[in-house]
């Protein structure tokens, strides 16, 4: 499961309660129906079962790699404890640099570290406080292809897996339900497609990916049949929108964003409505150009 929403909602707090790191007010977090206890409660404050992954990593600064994955382990036999290394280096791409220091690898290393200690001892709920957020594209893509391989395709036990991010695109793509909070509630919940296609809220349109929010009584600036509650806000997601050689909607593009595989412009149909709109054609500012809006595409909030 995946869980967005903007800076101070309350994510990283709700991590450190289901980690038990940190004590709640009322309620109570229970796993397979046993009662997760908070630190006040315990000489050492977590749970056995659940292992949290933050976002400063928490590595032992003076031990090698291999050392830092070993540790959660210490109380296993040693051929046991070899094997699990091995093996966790092996899916973590952590080979190369499994007898350096911290302070001698990368970011998105250390964060490779972080997960294949966090899972070393086969835990059954894994949580990540951002786990993408100080890695660059090609590390974002293996730490993803990694967090699948250690939590969808372990063939002996399921893991659980709840991670927070600032980004959609994360979010959609790797999680089977994801969740939108704001201000401590989760306000929508279900599959990804569903909270992006069928957002309650503006909030939660604008938390799952690019969207235009406009009035219903602006409708008809774009070819589109008037609503019978006018100061209503409906969604329009870039994809809805296409440009056309004729069509009754134009607009003046205000700027061009190139994305690699199309680009994302922003258009000025009128006074009051300025959209977001992704294409593969080659336009620049300033040029005007047609829009065609589909219907089904529009979206109540």
């Amino acid at each position: 499961m995946g869980l967005v929403g903007a800076s101070g909602s309350g994510k990283s707090t709700l991590l450190n309660l289901l980690a038990g790191l940190a004590d709640a007010d009322v309620g109570e977090v229970r796993l397979d129906g046993e009662r997760v206890p908070g630190p006040a409660e315990v000489l050492v404050a977590g749970h056995p079962a659940i292992r949290l992954v933050h976002q400063e990593y928490q590595l032992m600064p003076n031990v090698s790699v291999r050392q830092n994955i070993a540790y959660a382990i210490r109380f296993y036999e040693k051929s046991y404890q070899e094997f699990r290394v091995n093996e966790l280096l092996r899916i973590c791409r952590l080979e190369s640099v499994q007898d350096r220091t911290p302070k001698q690898i990368s970011g998105g290393e250390k964060q490779r570290v972080a997960i294949a200690r966090a899972v070393a001892e086969k835990p059954r709920v894994l949580l990540f406080d951002e786990p993408f957020a100080h890695l660059d594209l090609p590390n974002r893509m293996v730490v993803r292809s990694m967090l699948l391989d250690l939590v969808r395709h372990d063939p002996e036990r399921k893991t659980a897996c709840l991670f927070v991010t600032h980004d959609a695109t994360d979010a959609l793509s790797i999680a089977d339900e994801l969740g939108v909070m704001y201000n401590g509630q989760i306000i929508q919940n279900g599959p990804p497609q569903t909270l992006y296609r069928h957002p309650k809220t503006a909030y939660v349109a604008r938390m799952t990916g690019p969207v235009n929010i406009i009035k219903a009584a602006c409708l008809p600036d774009l070819g589109l049949p008037g609503s019978p509650n006018p100061d209503r806000s409906v969604a329009l997601r870039p994809e809805s929108i296409q440009l056309a050689q004729t069509g009754e909607v134009t607009g003046v593009v205000r700027a061009v964003f190139f994305k690699g595989g199309y680009s994302e412009i922003e258009v000025r149909v009128s006074r009051y409505v300025k959209l977001l709109v992704n294409t593969t054609e080659s336009v620049t500012v300033g040029d005007t150009v047609t829009l065609v809006i589909k219907p089904e595409g529009v979206i109540s909030l």
